[in-house]
């Protein structure tokens, strides 16, 4: 900046000297870029090669001094010259030894790269120059600075004490051909390569496919015993290691040979030509799985072991604890009658001539499959459980869905039964019940003891319930016995944004002294003539 004020005064002597029209800018005609041309200026013939009539100066411009950034142009339009920066870029000497490659910048001479007095710095080492004694000399670089090192087997190199030191390149995850090999840097290019090793060391990639206990050996796989395959084998093959891929294989011993993975009762086993084990029927030979108080159990022809009848009119037992009595005929064992079974309900929902009370959508009928709309759970039964020609069911909207409004609980609500006495009181039914869970949806069992409603069962919260079979239920009601117990199934919805359900289903309500299962059961004990809530 010094320098250009000296100039500038020595310029504008000058300037006034040689010419006193001389102004200080150019047009926008004469300049170039970076604020002007000196090829502009004198017209593309060096600095003494202006001329006056294509610049209207009154001096050669070119003729004036300027520093080594500057030069001096005739403006066109004042016909004065003007002092302007040389071009960027242009090419300068600002004095220094230790730069190179100075350039004109906005008018001054700018020092351009280290110069390095023509030493090639080896790798960590740096070049450094002197400028008081117009020199350079070579030293190490800093440590920790990234190099290159001449070992393409070194990675991560840095300067550390004027060497260039890095950690061996990791050949761990370059591929391999088999478990007797490993891959390692070659010196000579740099690259990961596969060569003999894991002496020793146990393999399996290699070698013979159907040998075990192999080991490396010079980068081959190899030694160890035969496989066992004997896990292959069964009655119709032999194991044996297959050589192509060392996977054991069942190979065929031969058709006819007996086996015994199909046999059973009444069949044997005999090998295909493919070893398969197929079954051969045994008919008329005695078989246990058929065997009963009424039969004899015999093979037949297709292999199945069927019940020949016997002890026609003979003493039988058919496995319900309350029935006694019963006589084999044509196989089976029937007319046993309950003994000490008392019942005092027993309802099929024929009809309604027993007289329970329905609210809201309760109903009794005959039973129907809801459309196959159900979000949740199963649809209604087309079919009753009990084994009558009625089909007659109670249920919530038989054939279709709970209402998904709002609203308290409702009721099928029994007639009065006497059940005063002692002893068991069960209540057992049949159900087939889908349903949201609480507070969405609410399902009760009550019985009223005589003074008030009691609660038996609860549906309650999560999981939701879904039947999709008629399923015993039973509860114990020994507790409650009075003249006048009567028992209630209840429905409610809590809250909106139920699911769609079938809801409730039932058949075959009893309540006795026991939960027995009878197909003749005896008629219920008489109704009281009078009850109360």
């Amino acid at each position: 900046m010094k320098e250009w004020m000296n100039w500038g005064r020595i310029l504008a002597v000058s300037v006034s000297f040689v010419a006193a029209g001389c102004a200080r800018q150019v047009s926008d005609a004469g300049r170039g870029q970076g604020g002007g041309s000196e090829s502009d200026a004198q017209g593309g013939g060096g600095e003494g090669g202006a001329t006056l009539g294509a610049m209207d100066c009154p001096v050669d411009c070119s003729l004036i001094d300027t520093p080594p950034c500057l030069v001096s142009v005739c403006d066109a339009e004042t016909k004065r010259c003007a002092v302007v920066p040389r071009p960027a870029g242009t090419s300068c000497e600002d004095g220094l030894f230790c730069t190179v490659g100075d350039s004109c910048q906005g008018g001054v001479c700018v020092g351009g790269g280290p110069n390095p007095c023509g030493i090639e710095a080896a790798p960590c080492s740096v070049v450094t120059c002197h400028e008081a004694t117009a020199s350079c000399d070579e030293g190490p670089a800093l440590d920790g600075v990234p190099c290159v090192s001449s070992d393409p087997c070194t990675v991560s190199a840095t300067c550390k004490g004027g060497a260039c030191n890095g950690a061996p390149k990791s050949c761990h995850f370059a591929p391999v051909p088999d478990d007797c090999h490993v891959a390692v840097c070659n010196p000579a290019t740099g690259g990961c390569e596969p060569v003999p090793g894991n002496e020793g060391v146990a393999c399996e990639n290699g070698g013979d496919p159907c040998l075990t206990g192999k080991t490396c050996a010079a980068g081959i796989c190899q030694g160890g015993g035969p496989k066992d395959c004997t896990g292959a084998a069964d009655d119709c093959n032999e194991g044996v290691c297959d050589a192509a891929t060392g996977a054991c294989v069942g190979t065929p011993r031969g058709a006819g040979l007996s086996c015994t993975e199909v046999a059973d009762e009444c069949n044997t086993g005999m090998c295909d030509v493919s070893g398969v084990c197929q079954r051969v029927p045994t008919p008329g030979v005695a078989c246990a799985s058929a065997k009963n108080d009424c039969n004899e159990g015999v093979c037949d022809a297709a292999g199945a072991c069927v019940g020949a009848p016997v002890n026609e009119g003979g003493a039988c037992e058919d496995g319900n604890a309350c029935t006694v009595g019963e006589t084999c005929s044509a196989g089976s064992c029937t007319g046993g009658k309950a003994e000490g079974y008392v019942v005092y309900l027993h309802e099929t929902f024929a009809d309604n001539t027993a007289g329970w009370t329905l609210e809201g959508e309760w109903q009794i009928g005959p039973a129907k499959a809801s459309p196959g709309n159900a979000s949740h759970g199963s649809e209604d039964p087309d079919t009753d459980r009990t084994s009558t020609a009625d089909n007659g069911i109670a249920g919530v909207n038989i054939g279709g869905y709970a209402a998904e409004s709002v609203h308290p609980p409702v009721y099928l609500v029994s007639p009065a039964i006497d059940t005063s006495g002692t002893g068991s009181l069960w209540l057992s039914f049949y159900r087939w019940l889908n349903s949201d869970y609480a507070p969405y949806m609410t399902n009760t069992i009550d019985v009223f003891d005589g003074s008030t409603w009691v609660s038996v069962w609860n549906s309650g919260g999560p999981p939701a319930l879904k039947d999709a079979a008629w399923t015993l239920m039973t509860y114990d009601l020994t507790a409650y016995r009075n003249p006048a117990l009567r028992v209630r199934f209840g429905f409610e919805v809590g809250n909106g944004g139920v699911f769609t359900v079938s809801g409730w289903n039932l058949d075959d309500v009893t309540i006795a002294n026991a939960v027995c299962e009878v197909a003749d059961p005896p008629a219920p004990e008489p109704a009281p003539t009078s009850a109360t809530d």
